[in-house]
């Protein structure tokens, strides 16, 4: 794609991204939203690749674009998810120093079930044929892949892995995903108490209040559970929360709520509004709910 601008180069892999994955007809505000460009820019760049012949389109409500076989040809050699920051490249669960600078798809006509070489730097010496590996979110696309290495070639700083799934995370607010009702606890109430409430709403944790609506902490079925163990039936839910609370906005994106819990190891987390008060709380179950297939995050 030498002769095509950054920004032409940009826009068409992001309109075949979202034609393999919707397979109909795209509109431009689709390819803006992606990669967080001005529509009209976006509308003006694709008649410029029209002309090239790279993409057609229809009009009416029902129109919008779709990139033509030439554009196939003509992005199958270079990369079709160019990165602009690296990514770690986890095995199983553990993240690596092995980052992924270029993903290329072997079959672009087919993103759900293909190989994929990744151009790395870092040691690739601890990546072995056989490993599970997972990458992503991608930028733009925001793509989390995950599958089987099957070759590495240390000289060329190339792994290939043979996907095994690959799952698209939409643009979406932590707001649209939380319950409506939240249930909260005081650091007074017992714990028998507090395992009530968790089993009446149908919940495994709830955030701690003080009287003033000020976040304490957080217990969870888990936390209770250790506290019977110990035979504290009679402890204070503030002997057992923890403390050191992870919160994220509920105007965030769910992206945001994924790269969090990933990074803390935690499954939920505390969402506050604009003015720092807790409205709600936000688990991998929500999220998992509103993305088919998440599950290869955990």
């Amino acid at each position: 794609m030498q002769n095509l601008s950054s920004t032409q180069r940009e826009i068409l892999l992001a309109l075949v991204e979202l034609y393999n994955r919707q397979k109909k007809m795209i509109k431009s505000k689709e390819v803006a939203d992606m990669i967080s460009k001005d529509e009209g820019t976006v509308r003006n760049i694709i008649l410029s690749l029209k002309v090239l012949g790279l993409v057609d389109s229809k009009p009416g409500p029902n129109g919008g674009y779709l990139p033509t076989l030439k554009a196939y040809e003509f992005i199958k050699n270079p990369t079709l998810l160019p990165i602009l920051d690296k990514l770690s490249l986890y095995r199983g669960n553990i993240e690596t120093d092995v980052k992924v600078e270029n993903i290329e798809l072997l079959d672009i006509t087919n993103p759900s079930g293909n190989k994929v070489i990744l151009k790395v730097s870092g040691d690739i010496k601890k990546i072995r044929s056989g490993d599970s590996v997972r990458l992503g979110p991608t930028p733009y696309s925001r793509l989390v892949i995950e599958g089987v290495v099957i070759h590495l070639d240390e000289e060329r700083r190339e792994i290939v892995i043979d996907v095994k799934r690959m799952v698209s995370i939409p643009k979406e607010k932590v707001k649209n995903i939380i319950g409506k009702k939240l249930i909260s606890l005081k650091p007074t109430m017992n714990l028998q108490e507090a395992s009530r409430v968790l089993y009446k709403e149908g919940i495994r944790g709830a955030p701690v209040l003080d009287e003033g609506e000020k976040v304490q902490g957080i217990i969870t079925t888990a936390d209770i559970m250790k506290a019977f163990y110990e035979g504290r039936f009679d402890a204070k839910v503030s002997e057992y929360m923890k403390k050191d609370v992870i919160t994220i906005r509920d105007e965030d994106d769910i992206l945001e709520a994924v790269k969090k819990m990933i990074t803390y190891n935690v499954g939920r987390l505390l969402v506050l509004d604009a003015m720092g008060r807790v409205v709600g709380i936000v688990t991998r179950t929500d999220i998992l709910k509103s993305i088919a297939g998440l599950e290869a995050l955990w």
